[in-house]
């Protein structure tokens, strides 16, 4: 698939300032490009948009492992142990799938889409919300901190990072741009449980799966296309789809549970509890 594809120390807050300071002085990536690039950005014609619609639902057919309240959250010194929540890397409902990036495969389309405004990732209860989201390529990201605890946003484009900084509780929100494509996960040193994902893609075709299985993809334009499905637990699921102006085509993806782990993802429920 064109997809892209941590011994836990605890920080001390100095050491996370240090971290915080020291970040600061590191290239923001994507968050420049040379007058050059950027002309000839705006020079690319405008992407294509459609009629058609892709909507459909992803099931699950196996047996789900059980979520637990994570055992660090357990022993957490700090509010993070004030709600007990279970852990939400895999959520099924009525044999239904949630949390799954359903999205026409990168590079299907030529021309440069306009880029949305900024999306937002959340520390809430101490787990980062949305699990997991879609951005369009060059898309900013804010990431907010509403805990009354310190957190550090941990990110990985696979085994490399992308930023590390502190959000100290009150903290201004963080704003970035992430590389132009590829799975950019989330993580907290402080707090290991803690996971969300971001998909970067060249063009705006993409929707995640909400508690019911459900997504909806609309004006695509007509076409033959790959049609990409990523669990963060279970990895990539793929099929080949043919749709014309004004059609809605219904669309059907199923995990069982037996997927292997993806390169982006490795470990998540290992010794969590």
């Amino acid at each position: 698939m064109t997809l892209h594809r941590t011994a836990w120390i605890v920080p001390s807050v100095v050491a996370l300032v240090a971290l915080a300071a020291g970040c600061q002085n590191q290239k923001e990536t994507g968050s420049s490009s040379s007058p050059a690039a950027s002309a000839a950005a705006s020079a690319a014609p405008a992407g294509k948009l459609g009629s058609a619609t892709l909507r459909g639902e992803v099931r699950f057919t196996g047996q789900p492992p059980e979520m637990k309240v994570p055992a660090k959250r357990v022993q957490a010194t700090d509010v993070c142990k004030d709600k007990q929540l279970a852990h939400d890397a895999v959520v099924v409902q009525g044999g239904k799938l949630r949390d799954v990036l359903v999205r026409i495969a990168p590079k299907s389309f030529d021309g440069r889409y306009d880029v949305p405004p900024a999306a937002t990732v959340d520390q809430v209860d101490c787990i980062y919300v949305p699990r997991i989201q879609g951005v369009l390529s060059g898309q900013e990201i804010v990431v907010k901190n509403s805990d009354r605890t310190l957190h550090n946003v941990h990110t990985y484009l696979g085994a490399e990072t992308v930023f590390n900084e502190a959000t100290a509780m009150g903290s201004p929100p963080i704003a970035k741009r992430l590389p132009p494509s590829g799975i950019v996960r989330f993580g907290c040193d402080i707090h290991p449980w803690m996971r969300s994902f971001v998909v970067v893609t060249d063009h705006p075709f993409f929707a995640v799966s909400g508690a019911d299985g459900a997504f909806r993809i609309d004006r695509v334009p007509a076409g033959k296309y790959t049609l990409e499905a990523f669990h963060a637990r279970y990895g990539v699921k793929t099929q080949e789809v043919t749709v014309t102006d004004g059609q809605t085509l219904e669309v059907a993806f199923s995990f069982d549970g037996t997927e292997p782990e993806p390169p982006e993802n490795q470990g998540e429920l290992q010794g969590l509890w």
